[in-house]
C-alpha cells in the first residue's frame, strides 16, 4: 500500500515538473534571471589628483583676453568650491586657476584671464576643468590662435560640452532602446534598461528615452540589461554591440 502512495506521488511530482517545463519563457536571444528593481548607476567616479596648475608670469606675454565658462548642466550636481579650472596654449598654463563662482540665477561659472603674444597662431588651445567630488579632470582641446584683448562668454553664455572631456571616458553617446513588438511582456514606466561592460553599468534609463553610455575605447564590447517590472526580473541580451562615434545611436532589442 505505501509503495502505491509513493508511486503515485512520484508521478504526481513528474506530471507537475513536465508542466512547469512545457509553460517556461522560451527565450533565443536573451537570458532571464528573477530580481527585484535594480539600482544601476554609471560609476563615472575618476582618481585623478588635484592639478598643480602653475599661474602664468604676466611679464612674459604681451596681452591678455577674458573668458567666462559658465558650468554646463551634467556638471552642476556634482560641482563644488574645490572645482579649478584654466586654459592651457600647447600644454603650457596660460590663465591663472579660477575657482567656481555662482551668480544671481545660481548659475556656476569661471572667470578666465589668459595670456598670450601675437605669436601665439594656430596653436593648441585646452580648456581643462577639475572636478573635486568626481576627481575627474575634464578637457577639451582644439586649435586657434591668440585673439588679444578680447572677452567671451559675457554679452553670451560660453556652455563648453566639458562632460566630452572626460579623461577616463572618452567616448560618449545617447543610446536609446527600443522594445520590439513580440517582446515577451508589456511595457512599464518601473521597466529600466541599462548598458553594461562585463558586470560594469555603463549607462542607464528608460525604454524608449536616450542616455548616455560612457566607454574607455571603440573596441569595448557592450551588452543591453532590461528590467521588465511585469515580470519581475532582468533579461540580458545576448547580442553585442560595440561603441559608437554618433552624437546618438537608436536600437530596438530582440528577445
Amino acid at each position: 500500500m505505501k509503495i502505491g502512495k509513493i508511486m503515485i506521488l512520484v508521478a504526481a511530482l513528474t506530471m507537475a515538473w513536465g508542466c512547469s517545463s512545457d509553460d517556461e519563457e522560451k527565450l533565443e536571444g536573451s537570458t532571464f534571471i528573477a530580481s527585484e528593481k535594480p539600482k544601476w548607476l554609471a560609476n563615472v567616479m575618476g582618481n585623478d589628483d588635484k592639478p598643480q596648475w602653475e599661474a602664468p608670469d604676466p611679464l612674459k606675454y604681451e596681452s591678455s583676453m577674458f573668458i567666462m565658462v559658465k558650468l554646463e548642466q551634467r556638471l552642476v550636481g556634482v560641482s563644488t568650491d574645490n572645482d579649478m579650472m584654466t586654459v592651457l596654449i600647447n600644454g603650457e598654463c596660460r590663465a591663472v586657476p579660477a575657482v567656481r563662482q555662482i551668480d544671481n540665477f545660481n548659475s556656476y561659472y569661471f572667470v578666465l584671464k589668459v595670456r598670450g603674444n601675437s605669436k601665439d597662431r594656430d596653436v593648441s588651445f585646452s580648456l581643462c576643468y577639475y572636478c573635486a567630488m568626481l576627481r575627474q579632470l575634464f578637457i577639451l582641446t582644439g586649435e586657434g590662435s591668440f585673439a588679444a584683448e578680447r572677452t567671451y562668454g559675457v554679452e553670451e553664455d560660453y556652455i563648453p560640452p566639458l562632460f566630452k572631456g572626460n579623461t577616463k571616458f572618452p567616448i560618449q553617446f545617447k543610446q536609446l532602446i527600443h522594445l520590439p513588438e513580440n517582446a515577451p511582456f508589456n511595457q512599464s514606466k518601473d521597466d529600466r534598461v541599462a548598458v553594461f561592460v562585463g558586470d560594469e553599468c555603463r549607462g542607464q534609463g528608460e525604454p524608449d528615452y536616450p542616455f548616455y553610455v560612457f566607454c574607455t575605447n571603440e573596441n569595448e564590447t557592450l551588452q543591453v540589461r532590461y528590467y521588465s517590472a511585469e515580470k519581475g526580473g532582468i533579461y540580458t541580451l545576448k547580442q553585442t554591440m560595440v561603441p559608437t562615434k554618433d552624437e546618438e545611436r537608436e536600437s530596438t532589442i530582440a528577445f
